[in-house]
């Protein structure tokens, strides 16, 4: 798709989807540095292609982004639970932090950003078919936070080229497996116990495998 090789910042690359990712884009000989807190492991194999920097997004400095062509960012609180627990460092993590990213890009003429939102900024809607032209009404900090950020990236339009994309409830296999996504939580529950859990049962939600969602990077590249 593109003979361009480029130095690529990861932001949260040693997360769920950044372990299946990183991988790809190395393989395509673009260079990589990964900027993670590194909270839950570290499942990227060592290249010659990869930095990795441990750090939080919040403490970010300009040498951290030198020569970067583009950003993909995907660092942030990962879910509704994890967001319920910290709200202020969702907000801070989410918000403030992609703001921070998106100054140093500036600085350092980053020619594109790509922006991980969630299709949860839709919040619970009546229709069974939902699609971008209906509205946005978050209901959780975790939503309220990715929509923010959304239009902070917005704002940035004249200074870089951005995509943000709003991808359903990951599931799939991963270095970094989670295993708090439903899909993910029923197949455990398939192979361990010989039993699926289902409470309700009457809601619709939109699934997406993490290959799909990596192989959506690349295509944007």
């Amino acid at each position: 798709y593109t003979n361009l090789y480029m130095k690529i910042i990861v932001t949260g690359g040693a997360g769920y989807v950044g372990c299946l990712l990183v991988p790809k884009l190395l393989k395509d000989k673009h260079k990589v540095v990964v900027i993670d807190t590194f909270w839950f492991g570290d499942y990227l194999k060592p290249h010659r292609n990869l930095k990795k920097l441990k750090k939080d997004i919040l403490n970010l400095k300009k040498k951290d982004l030198e020569n970067a062509d583009l950003i993909i960012h995907l660092a942030g609180m990962a879910n509704d639970t994890a967001s319920n627990l910290a709200p202020k460092l969702t907000w801070e993590t989410t918000c403030l932090g992609t703001k921070i990213l998106c100054d140093l890009a500036i600085i350092n003429k980053v020619k594109y950003f790509i922006y991980a939102s969630s299709s949860s900024v839709y919040g619970i809607k009546k229709e069974k078919r939902v699609h971008e032209g209906l509205s946005c009404e978050p209901i959780s900090d975790y939503n309220k936070t990715k929509l923010v950020t959304e239009k902070i990236v917005k704002s940035y339009k004249d200074k870089f080229k951005y995509f943000i994309i709003r991808p359903s409830t990951l599931y799939g296999e991963s270095p970094k497996m989670r295993l708090d996504l439903t899909m993910n939580i029923l197949t455990m529950q398939a192979a361990k116990k010989k039993k699926i859990s289902v409470f309700g049962g009457q809601q619709y939600r939109p699934y997406l495998h993490v290959n799909d969602m990596v192989d959506l990077y690349l295509y944007l590249i």
